[in-house]
């Protein structure tokens, strides 16, 4: 699709990536996106270890997905990812998610921000062994604004256990959307699969810690209705989403 830097993998959906309608999760989707990151960098010899040794992690800041034709159980599709170079202290990544027949049926736009392992602080200036591994620039991108509920729904708390939490020993980021998925009220999720949401990961919820949930309607760009849900931990968010059916 024009950039010169890009990572590409085929899957096919089997029971673990669908809902109860047969479609697929928005979890899913963004368990993807981390997948191919992940994937792509480990190609070029940037693995775990890499990072480990340069006292570097990359995490995820913003993240927003768009369903065009949400995929059903079995459907094969092309995944690929389009990393850019550091743009004020963040690097977008965009994956493009097309069908057996070539169309495109979802795209997601991350921002991932590296971060110093030993000071906790945010590196601008990404190395030059990686950062030349990226396109200048990629164009596409999705709405990263997080529009807000006026009114706020009490909706219980939520423990970081066992099937949320990844080997960084947090709620992994794709896990937020089925904590969404689970709070939102069932003739919610019913109006049909989620089309569009987008996320922002204030603090991380370690494992065995908890957060209150809370939730209400709001209007995102173009005054598209929707659902605002909110998780607080320790009295500040942890995550804020916007999601639209």
């Amino acid at each position: 699709m024009g950039y010169p830097i890009y990572y590409t993998e085929q899957i096919t959906l089997d029971e673990g990536d669908v809902d109860y309608r047969g479609l697929m999760k928005p979890s899913a989707l963004l368990r993807c996106a981390e997948h191919m990151a992940t994937a792509h960098a480990w190609s070029l010899g940037m693995d775990k270890a890499f990072y480990s040794a340069r006292h570097m992690v990359y995490l995820v800041g913003r993240q927003a997905f768009q369903f065009y034709k949400v995929p059903a159980m079995r459907d094969t599709l092309t995944l690929t990812t389009y990393p850019e170079q550091n743009r004020r202290a963040v690097n977008k990544r965009v994956m493009v998610v097309c069908n057996e027949k070539g169309e495109e049926v979802a795209r997601v736009d991350t921002r991932w921000t590296l971060v110093d392992t030993d000071s906790s602080k945010i590196l601008r200036h990404i190395p030059e062994d990686m950062e030349s591994r990226w396109n200048p620039q990629v164009d596409w991108e999705l709405p990263q604004q997080v529009p807000k509920a006026a009114e706020l729904i009490p909706a219980g708390v939520r423990r970081a256990g066992y099937s949320l939490c990844d080997t960084n020993r947090h709620i992994n980021n794709a896990a937020y959307l089925d904590v969404v998925c689970d709070t939102l009220p069932q003739e919610v999720i019913e109006q049909g699969p989620m089309q569009y949401a987008v996320i922002k990961y204030h603090r991380q919820v370690p494992f065995g810690e908890e957060m209150e949930l809370f939730y209400g309607q709001a209007r995102g760009e173009g005054e598209v209705p929707g659902w605002y849900v909110t998780g607080r931990r320790e009295g500040k968010a942890a995550f804020e989403l916007f999601c639209h059916f």
